[in-house]
């Protein structure tokens, strides 16, 4: 054996698990920290509510400034984290974010493994989960990333055999229920049915194929929401331009760099094999569709991606191994220890929520139920799930909004003309901001609000008292 024969024995040995314990211990401390993201808060409290008296098709809103008729598109995993809370409390939370993580990590492998050896997909997925890093948190989002790589591992293993995988079917019907990336399933149904043709696969396999997708797309209309669901899915393109994650990707940011890798190792490996076809090449342009489009899909692209590099990866290293015993268990187990390191973990370091000034709690807890208060938009998903007996005017749930509600709270943000009149038109008096931003300064400023509590990170606003008539 020659000296790089045996350099490139020993990595596959020793680098697919080196890659593996990083991985996980990454994961870990990803989750291990307290719950910072405001969008969970929101999920959290949406929970409740459909605990305690909301319809699935008929939601009602936490505000009186949020007025759309809404189709819940992930309803299911709130639920599930509200029962988590209500249970185990926040770290409770932060665990079932670890294991959704790890199963992610599981669900990532498993996809790029059944093309490769160990020695090309731990680090495939060590890039692929890289890409995602912006995105992963306890947000229904992450179950998203997973099916995706599950789905196109799927539709490639029909590529290879040429057997249907009808389990997509109700695998699609429960997507639908966790999160609003479901139709990601459609998509690369229609584009794999379509390459299969140009690859001039048998045509009862393309009609197959196109009977799976289609029948995906029934079963996402039969949830307990209904064929509603397509109309929700609709509505978020006219919703986008408001919120920072719709908008283009930072093509500098890690994550890009890491999309950006992958698919150049992908380019390389295309460019070496001899054969490719035209389902994985289709495929993986859907897949730099997803990252290019904007900030968020870009955890998208990379989840798609990966299956998709492992084959063309493949014939750099030179050969494919079965999945063995040993393997199957030094995953797994690492997997299980992750978990139980987690779960002893989290109450040390996750069961507090996001920490706040001290005349915060003391302050808008003491407010009157239903007090009208202008919040930043930012924090509105955690001041939701804090002080349920307010009627705050902002939070990060688009689709409870209309577009005019939406026009409305970007006005006031940016001091935009007719702020003012919004201001008054809303009956707000209390107003909960970050002290630097421009409508704190306008309030005060232009307005006579005065400044009740202040600290280096939030402050609390009042209006002036109304003068006395005659």
């Amino acid at each position: 054996m020659t000296r790089a024969g045996r350099v490139l024995a020993r990595l596959r040995v020793v680098l697919p698990w080196l890659v593996m314990a990083g991985i996980l211990v990454c994961l870990v401390a990803n989750t291990a920290r307290p719950l910072t993201n405001t969008d969970t808060y929101f999920h959290l409290r949406f929970g409740h509510e459909f605990l305690h008296g909301w319809t699935i098709r008929h939601p009602g809103s936490v505000s009186t400034f949020a007025t759309a008729d809404w189709v819940p598109t992930q309803w299911l995993s709130e639920v599930v984290m509200a029962r988590t809370e209500g249970e185990l409390g926040l770290a409770g939370v932060a665990w079932l974010s670890g294991l959704l993580e790890v199963v992610l990590f599981l669900g990532v492998y498993a996809a790029v493994r059944g093309r490769v050896e160990p020695l090309v997909a731990m680090p495939v997925t060590a890039v692929a989960l890289f890409a995602m890093q912006s995105g992963l948190s306890m947000r229904p989002q992450v179950v998203s990333y997973l099916l995706c790589a599950v789905v196109v591992a799927a539709w490639l293993r029909t590529l290879d055999d040429r057997r249907l995988r009808w389990w997509l079917v109700p695998l699609v019907w429960l997507w639908a229920m966790l999160h609003g990336m479901w139709p990601v399933a459609l998509v690369v149904g229609a584009v794999s049915t379509v390459g299969l043709v140009l690859d001039r696969a048998p045509r009862g396999v393309v009609v197959r194929s196109a009977a799976v997708t289609a029948a995906c797309a029934a079963a996402a209309a039969l949830t307990p929401v209904g064929p509603a669901l397509y109309g929700a899915v609709a509505e978020v393109g006219s919703r986008t331009r408001y919120f920072s994650e719709w908008q283009a990707p930072d093509w500098v940011s890690w994550s890009s760099a890491g999309f950006a890798v992958l698919l150049a190792a992908t380019l390389v490996g295309l460019w070496r094999r001899e054969r490719n076809s035209w389902t994985e090449t289709l495929l993986i342009v859907v897949a730099g569709v997803f990252a290019a489009y904007s900030e968020r899909t870009v955890a998208v692209g990379a989840a798609m991606l990966a299956p998709l590099a492992a084959a063309p990866l493949q014939t750099l290293a030179g050969r494919r191994t079965p999945v063995g015993r040993r393997e199957r268990r030094a995953v797994l187990g690492g997997a299980a220890v992750s978990l139980v390191v987690l779960a002893l973990t989290v109450p040390h370091t996750s069961a507090d929520p996001m920490s706040e000034p001290g005349w915060v709690d003391p302050a808008l807890g003491g407010l009157p139920a239903g007090t009208k208060v202008l919040n930043d938009w930012a924090l509105g998903g955690y001041l939701m799930w804090r002080y349920p007996r307010l009627d705050l005017m902002m939070h990060g749930y688009g689709d409870t909004f209309t577009t005019a509600e939406l026009d409305r709270n970007d006005r006031l943000l940016r001091v935009g003309p007719g702020w003012a009149r919004d201001l008054r038109a809303t009956g707000a008096r209390i107003a909960v901001l970050r002290p630097d931003s421009r409508l704190a300064y306008a309030l005060v400023s232009q307005q006579g609000w005065s400044i009740e509590h202040r600290s280096d990170t939030l402050e609390m606003l009042s209006a002036p008292r109304p003068r006395p008539s005659g």
